[in-house]
């Protein structure tokens, strides 16, 4: 089995995101994908980048601003990013989301 990932969700608050990280880790546990997803709020999203080994970072669709204030904490960690699409957020389609971060993430 491969080395478990560290996929980090931020959005404004982190409630939002606290749901959707429910719906991907249960269904990456279904499909048995070795992924550790969480959330926090983009505000301490530079401390989480900073001071954690995270593999993935998605973005929240209402918080696609936080991108430049992270784009050099992101590039010197080797960070890469990407937005979860504002259907999946508003629906909280942990499947849909998933797949993003196997396409983005995980196809090594």
């Amino acid at each position: 089995m491969s080395e478990e990932k560290r996929i980090l969700l931020i959005c404004t608050a982190g409630i939002t995101s606290g749901l959707l990280v429910k719906n991907i880790q249960s269904a990456a546990d279904e499909q048995e994908i070795p992924i550790h997803v969480y959330s926090a709020p983009a505000i301490v999203a530079e401390q989480a980048i900073q001071n954690q080994k995270i593999d993935g970072l998605m973005i929240g669709p209402q918080s696609k601003y936080e991108v430049n204030r992270l784009r050099d904490f992101l590039n010197y960690k080797a960070v890469s990013y990407k937005m979860i699409k504002k259907e999946d957020y508003e629906t909280l389609n942990g499947e849909a989301v998933l797949q993003d971060i196997q396409q983005y993430f995980l196809s090594e």
